[in-house]
């Protein structure tokens, strides 16, 4: 019921937001959003005397900032929430309804004079809007997840007139080799100078690829690690239960992404096989619980009928996969963020590869260093679960080749990338 009724006042504040700009009413559009910013229930302040900043959540970012700040006991910052639909409310205002068909995340660049006019209106808007916010608030900064955000891209201009600090966590870093050979192009084409005070980033790979193709200076970037995955480490001092194998269904479209668009590269079939010994693997193993992890807009529940499943089944169809991890024995993963989640967590990892898709199709592929994971017939899979599923648990090393994968992609491998951007932002706000 909370849900709905949050939703509805959201829907009814951008009505007024709509009203607002039609009739170019700034303190208006800045009461309507003053009225729809929240404090951060999960990131407490210890201090009488703070830095506020306002933060635009998105999935993945803002669970980055919640790892780093929670439960810290030398927190001076109060972080403030604002939906990003409402910029993306007055960004299409400006720029027209069908402009993001053709202006998207990562092809921020304007294109003409008229563009580049709107853009001019945009940001004056913006500027006045968070001028009469910041009359109440006192902002100190705002806080996005990604550098080509199309409605936040311009943010960077607007706190430069504010006289505030912009600071963006890239969320961003996990490419195949086919994508960061890709990336760098599309961001210096496509993209103009970052304008943000201070980015970080989780690896060296992301650094570099924002320095080559002159998005970002040096000075700008910070390499942080990934702080989602301290969570995932500390897991490594928790024993899972026994008996419970989570498989993170395969994104088969995983490679037809903003970079690149080959249709006829996917994972489908691959999926159609995990799945399928999966399920078998459920109907006679009773016993084992099987948890179906699905993401949202790709795996619907309606193709997982109790018809599909047995009764040892449950299919989540979204939100946060990574707490999943605390109980799963056996993790089933391929291709995505949760592999290195779950190397970190010392979790026992099984990837598909029932068609030699770690060689065949190695360009489009995160490159996983360990072998050990693969599972390349279905024979072998079934062996791997069994054995697995056998083992005592115990606290083991990383390997050599799971610190390698670790640093290259998510720069974590002592769960201390909390504590790093922690420290990056009392660096800034001192």
């Amino acid at each position: 019921m909370t849900e709905r009724i949050n939703k509805y006042f959201i829907y009814l504040s951008l009505f007024f937001i709509d009203l607002a700009l039609r009739t170019n009413n700034h303190k208006l559009c800045a009461f309507i959003i003053w009225f729809n910013i929240r404090k951060s229930k999960k990131i407490k302040s210890r201090f009488e005397k703070t830095k506020k900043i306002l933060v635009f959540p998105k999935s993945g970012g803002y669970e980055d900032l919640t790892e780093s700040f929670s439960n810290k006991k030398n927190n001076n910052i109060v972080f403030y929430l604002l939906p990003r639909t409402f910029l993306k409310k007055i960004f299409s205002y400006y720029f027209g309804r069908n402009h993001a068909i053709y202006v998207k995340d990562y092809y921020t660049k304007l294109k003409s004079l008229d563009e580049l006019n709107k853009k001019k209106l945009y940001v004056k808007f913006l500027t006045l809007t968070f001028k009469s916010i910041n009359d109440y608030l006192k902002l100190d900064g705002f806080v996005s997840f990604n550098l080509f955000y199309y409605s936040e891209k311009y943010l960077e201009e607007v706190c430069k007139n504010l006289n505030l600090k912009f600071i963006i966590l890239h969320k961003e870093s996990v490419f195949t080799p086919m994508e960061e050979l890709v990336a760098p192009k599309i961001y210096k084409k496509y993209n103009e100078k970052s304008l943000s005070y201070k980015i970080s980033v989780y690896s060296e790979s992301q650094k570099k690829m924002l320095i080559k193709s002159k998005i970002a200076n040096k000075k700008q970037v910070f390499v942080n690690g990934n702080p989602r995955c301290d969570y995932s480490f500390r897991l490594r001092k928790i024993k899972p239960k026994k008996k419970i194998i989570v498989f993170y269904l395969i994104e088969y479209y995983r490679n037809n992404n903003i970079f690149i668009k080959n249709k006829k590269k996917n994972w489908k079939k691959l999926y159609n096989q995990t799945l399928k010994y999966v399920l078998e693997f459920a109907k006679n193993n009773s016993n084992i619980e099987i948890i179906l992890k699905g993401k949202t807009g790709i795996h619907k529940k309606k193709h997982f009928s109790s018809k599909l499943l047995s009764k040892n089944c449950l299919f989540i169809e979204g939100g946060s996969g990574q707490k999943l991890l605390k109980d799963a024995s056996v993790v089933i993963a391929f291709n995505s963020t949760i592999v290195f989640e779950t190397i970190l967590s010392n979790r026992n990892l099984i990837i598909p590869n029932f068609n030699n898709e770690n060689k065949l199709n190695k360009n489009i592929l995160l490159n996983i260093k360990n072998k050990k994971y693969f599972a390349n017939t279905k024979k072998q899979f079934n062996e791997k679960i069994n054995f697995n599923l056998s083992l005592r648990y115990k606290n083991k090393k990383l390997s050599k080749n799971d610190i390698e994968t670790l640093k290259y992609y998510v720069g974590n491998i002592d769960g201390n990338s909390g504590i790093k951007v922690q420290t990056f932002f009392k660096t800034i706000f001192n």
